[in-house]
C-alpha cells in the first residue's frame, strides 16, 4: 500500500495569518509591519520547493516530521523577521545639498506620493544649487543631479504595498534664485507652497491628485506657463502688481476669483487682464481636474 504523503504548507500558511491577525488585532503588530510580509513572498516558493523535496526523497511519517518542522521555522522565521525588522513607519530625515558649478539652468522634477512640499528661494546658498531636508516614511527618497543637463531629480518610489502603509513625506527645498528654474511637479494628494518671488522661473507643471497649491512667483521673463492638472485641486497664484496674467480653467464644478472677481461655471472658465494679448511678459494658468477653486491676484513682491 502506497503511503500518502500530507502536505504542511495550508496549515502552515493558516497558522501564520491567524498569528499576524492576533498581533495586529491586539495592538503588537502595526499594520506597518504587516506590510512588511509581501518582502517575504519568496519564503512561499522555498517551502513549497522543500517540501517537494522531502516528499520526493524521504518515506513515511520521518517525511512528514521533516516537512513539518520546515513548515514550523517558516512560520517562526517569517514573524521574527516581522518583529525586529526596521519598522518602515519610522520617520527618517534625509538632506542633501550639491554645488553649482557650470550649471547656468536648472530643471527640477519631483515625483512622490502624498507630501508636503515647501520650496522658496534663498541668496544664503551661495556655490549650492540647492538645500532639500526631507522628513519621511516608507522607502528612502532619492536625489540626483545630472551636472549635463542641469536637472535635478527628487524621487520616492513605491514598494507595491503602499495601501498597507501610512507613508508621510514633508520637504523644505532651497532653490539658488541666480540660475532659471522650470519645475515639474508629479505626486499624489499633496500640499505643496512654492514661495519662489525673487527666483527667475521659466514654467511650472504639476500632475497631481487632490492637491491645495499656493503659488507664489516674482516678475516674469517671457509668457510663463502655469500648469495644474488634477482631481480635486485648490490653486493660489500670487503675482507682481501689474503683471498681464490669463487663467483657462476646465472640469466639473469650478470656481474662479481672478484679481478679486469671483465666477461659477461647471465646464470651463476663463480671464485675462486686458493687456494680456500684446504683453511680452506674463503668466499663463491652465488648471485642468474635477472639482477646481482658482484665485489668481497681485499680492506678490515684485522682488
Amino acid at each position: 500500500m502506497r503511503y500518502r504523503y500530507r502536505s504542511f504548507f495550508w496549515p502552515a500558511l493558516l497558522i501564520l495569518v491567524g498569528i499576524v491577525a492576533l498581533l495586529a488585532n491586539t495592538g503588537q503588530m502595526s499594520a506597518a509591519r504587516v506590510a512588511e510580509l509581501w518582502n517575504l513572498w519568496p519564503v512561499i516558493l522555498i517551502l513549497i520547493g522543500l517540501e517537494l523535496v522531502i516528499r520526493r526523497t524521504v518515506e513515511g511519517r520521518s517525511g512528514e516530521i521533516a516537512a513539518a518542522l520546515v513548515a514550523l521555522l517558516a512560520v517562526v522565521g517569517v514573524v521574527a523577521y516581522i518583529a525586529v525588522a526596521p519598522n518602515p513607519g519610522t520617520t527618517q530625515v534625509l538632506d542633501a545639498t550639491d554645488s553649482v558649478g557650470s550649471i547656468d539652468h536648472a530643471a527640477l522634477e519631483i515625483d512622490v506620493g502624498a507630501a508636503t512640499i515647501t520650496m522658496t528661494g534663498d541668496d544664503s546658498l551661495n556655490g549650492n544649487l540647492y538645500r532639500a531636508h526631507i522628513e519621511y516614511s516608507g522607502p528612502k527618497p532619492g536625489v540626483t543631479l545630472d551636472r549635463s543637463t542641469g536637472e535635478l531629480r527628487i524621487e520616492q518610489s513605491s514598494n507595491g504595498v503602499d495601501f498597507f502603509q501610512s507613508r508621510r513625506l514633508v520637504m523644505t527645498l532651497e532653490l539658488n534664485p541666480s540660475i532659471p528654474w522650470t519645475i515639474t511637479s508629479n505626486t499624489g494628494a499633496v500640499s505643496e507652497t512654492l514661495a519662489l518671488s525673487g527666483v527667475h522661473v521659466g514654467s511650472v507643471q504639476v500632475n497631481t491628485g487632490a492637491s491645495k497649491e499656493n503659488i507664489t512667483l516674482g516678475q516674469p521673463s517671457g509668457i510663463v506657463p502655469v500648469t495644474v492638472n488634477g482631481g480635486a485641486l485648490t490653486v493660489i497664484l500670487h503675482r507682481p502688481s501689474g503683471t498681464a496674467a490669463s487663467v483657462a480653467v476646465s472640469g466639473g464644478a469650478l470656481s474662479l476669483d481672478a484679481d478679486g472677481r469671483q465666477t461659477h461655471a461647471i465646464g470651463n472658465l476663463s480671464f485675462a487682464t486686458p493687456d494680456f494679448g500684446g504683453a511680452t511678459d506674463g503668466y499663463r494658468l491652465e488648471v485642468n481636474g474635477g472639482a477646481c477653486s482658482v484665485s489668481i491676484d497681485t499680492s506678490a513682491s515684485s522682488s
